[in-house]
């Protein structure tokens, strides 16, 4: 069950704006590699290769997480796509239209961005980062829990479930907002448009699916770039 509360309505009204009038922090395509994603036929889940952004170097993501000049994520929604590439890619700290179970915008929460900093540097526990059916199958339960610790799908047993709970203490404490001022790590969504093909704009009427981007220490100059939802004053508590 989750709950919106709204700060101020005219704060939402200007986050859009700015969103609208914002320069892409990036333009990037996003594709699938053999070995790295579950292929059952019908599965859209991660992992995911994000190609063409400035942000992830082998100073912060592991090398194992590095593949084909790009850096493997996640997906936040499970009803959005990844048509018509390439993508223009802003940085925020929510997914926008919220996919199934979120808001909009949806705060990314503590227990996801945890678990995508685990993965991100190597060390996630029982994640087999060696490409084939055992790294396969690791991506799909990371991905469903992903899903899961957003409202976009419940699940039964996971061991990512177990560790982030153990990691907050419980589930609802893992679901709650990730805060960048006090979390230690910086996460963020990465959240992908479509470009105006005779104009070279941004679409903002294909919005696509968000992934997620693990940031150095200091990333918030990256942040800053763009990202104009930032200033959203709409805060979800997950419950």
């Amino acid at each position: 069950m989750k709950a919106l509360k709204t700060i101020a309505a005219a704060g939402l009204v200007a986050g859009m704006a700015a969103t609208v009038s914002a320069v892409p922090d990036a333009t990037v395509t996003v594709v699938r590699t053999s070995g790295y994603y579950d292929p059952a036929s019908g599965y859209g889940g991660g992992e995911f290769t994000l190609k063409g952004s400035p942000w992830a170097n082998p100073a912060h993501y592991d090398p194992a997480t590095l593949v084909s000049g790009g850096f493997q994520t996640f997906c936040m929604e499970r009803n959005e796509g990844l048509s018509g590439q390439p993508f223009h890619a802003y940085l925020n700290t929510a997914a926008v239209n919220g996919g199934l179970g979120g808001g909009s915008p949806d705060p990314l929460s503590i227990g996801t961005a945890w678990l995508y900093k685990q993965f991100a540097e190597g060390n996630l526990a029982g994640y087999d980062y060696t490409p084939g059916p055992g790294r396969e199958a690791s991506a799909r339960a990371l991905q469903e829990a992903i899903w899961m610790l957003e409202d976009e799908l419940p699940v039964a047993a996971n061991p990512y479930i177990t560790l982030v709970t153990t990691k907050f203490g419980s589930l609802a404490a893992a679901k709650a907002n990730y805060d960048p001022m006090t979390a230690g790590f910086t996460v963020r969504v990465v959240n992908l448009y479509g470009i105006d093909k005779t104009t070279g704009d941004t679409d903002w009427s294909a919005k696509k699916q968000d992934m997620l981007v693990y940031l150095p220490d200091g990333g918030m100059t990256l942040v800053l770039m763009g990202g104009g939802l930032l200033g959203l004053a709409l805060i979800r508590r997950k419950e």
